[in-house]
């Protein structure tokens, strides 16, 4: 029997629909093929700054260097001179798919990328009899860097049909951020800090992130006949503030021995920015409808830890952090908000840190880092559970300038119902402190 236009253009829809539901999860790709409706485009990976905290995975209740404006503001009291900074990272990325359905196949993906992690300058001040601590820096927050690449076959009448998409996603939401750290001078145990925070768009990019993809569709007949679409979503002129407040409490102290708690907490934010979405059919434009205004709901995120010190030359730290990614939601043109998400996250970190100290002030003090985590990723339909470990080397010379380095190796592996996806990321951070 032949299929009609009308039966044939619905078997293709579900073929594409089915197709767009893999992609929503592997990587929370657009919802229409066609990116005539805009959904959030893929999920949002947070990023932690600098190479000290990222060697030692756990840093709320140590906080002591310029990345404390990120961490926890109130560390930044620990800093007693002027300093500048600047940090490096390098990531790269090893995805795997293995689908249940023998007609749908996605390929391995294998990509890399670079950013600047954080930049700052701190300055020391005191106010009357209280130390203060101002930081201006710069930090990457969140990161949307993906590559995707997936086939469906269809069986049709007398012939199958190919259905490709392959495409990537770059860009990362970055922050500006004036923060400040003082002591109580009546309790001088007790640190609080705040932090506010401008995002925007990484200093690489020129705009927030952007898509680009291809889709093809090959009818297997005799002569196979080929149609190609390519997409560009780009989001740009990103706008949104929010404030992060901590606290620092040295719970004991005697002699070299020191306990130290923290609390830092970050205040959920809405995105304003503009969605402009292009459509090409065989390099002609066919679709531009301009760009318009969209808004993206961030979470809360709230953390606590622990530092203590066992002597001079040893610590250990331990962090929990909460994140309220079932808040995490878009604004559609018809007003309504959805989340792709409906579990929060709970992260947990370990980490140790060694110091070894000269004989004089002429040599350099080294400083060896460890760690491992639990950091699970909001995902649909449920969170994806990563884990990790960390491994930092640093050491500072003359109290001019310290130089440090952290690896991060990240692993997952989740069944998501009609596939398994397992994910590998190798995350390599440079830092370099200038002391004044």
């Amino acid at each position: 029997m032949r299929v009609g236009p009308y039966k044939r253009q619905m078997r293709q829809f579900s073929a594409q629909k089915t197709l767009m539901v893999t992609f929503i999860v592997c990587a929370s790709f657009p919802s229409c093929l066609c990116a005539q409706v805009t959904e959030i485009p893929i999920t949002p990976k947070p990023v932690g700054s600098g190479a000290r905290a990222l060697g030692q995975s756990a840093f709320i209740a140590v906080a002591d260097d310029a990345t404390a404006a990120s961490w926890n503001p109130a560390g930044l009291i620990n800093l007693e001179r002027p300093e500048a900074s600047f940090v490096g990272a390098w990531r790269s990325v090893e995805e795997d798919y293995s689908m249940t359905n023998p007609l749908e196949s996605r390929s391995p993906e294998s990509w890399s990328d670079s950013e600047i992690n954080f930049m700052s300058y701190v300055h020391p001040l005191q106010v009357g009899n209280t130390d203060v601590v101002i930081s201006i820096n710069y930090h990457q927050v969140y990161d949307f860097g993906v590559d995707f690449n997936g086939n469906l076959t269809i069986p049709l009448l007398g012939f199958d049909q190919v259905i490709q998409v392959k495409g990537k996603s770059e860009g990362a939401l970055s922050a500006y951020t004036l923060a400040g750290g003082l002591s109580i001078p009546d309790y001088p145990e007790i640190t609080i800090g705040v932090g506010v925070n401008w995002y925007t768009q990484s200093l690489l990019n020129d705009y927030a992130w952007q898509i680009k993809k291809t889709r093809t569709v090959t009818d297997l007949k005799e002569p196979p006949e080929v149609f190609q679409s390519t997409f560009d979503d780009k989001f740009d002129d990103l706008r949104a503030q929010n404030l992060t407040f901590g606290l620092l409490w040295d719970v004991y102290e005697r002699q070299e021995n020191l306990l130290t708690f923290g609390l830092v907490y970050h205040t959920p934010f809405t995105a304003s920015l503009d969605y402009e979405h292009k459509q090409y059919t065989e390099s002609v434009l066919t679709y531009n409808p301009g760009s318009r205004n969209m808004e993206i709901d961030f979470p809360a995120s709230f953390g606590a830890g622990v530092n203590y010190r066992f002597s001079d030359s040893l610590s250990a730290a331990f962090d929990v952090e909460w994140k309220e990614w079932s808040k995490y939601k878009q604004k559609h043109a018809d007003g309504k908000k959805t989340s792709p998400f409906k579990d929060d996250t709970l992260a947990y970190r370990l980490g140790f840190e060694h110091l070894r100290f000269p004989e004089s002030t002429e040599q350099p003090v080294f400083a060896l880092r460890y760690g491992a985590f639990y950091e699970p990723r909001p995902a649909w339909p449920e969170s994806l559970s990563v884990y990790g470990l960390s491994l930092g080397y640093g050491w500072t010379v003359k109290d001019q300038f310290s130089l440090d380095f952290a690896y991060q190796f990240r692993w997952g592996e989740e069944n998501l119902g009609n596939f398994d996806y397992d994910i590998e990321e190798h995350f390599f951070v440079i830092s370099l402190i200038k002391y004044f």
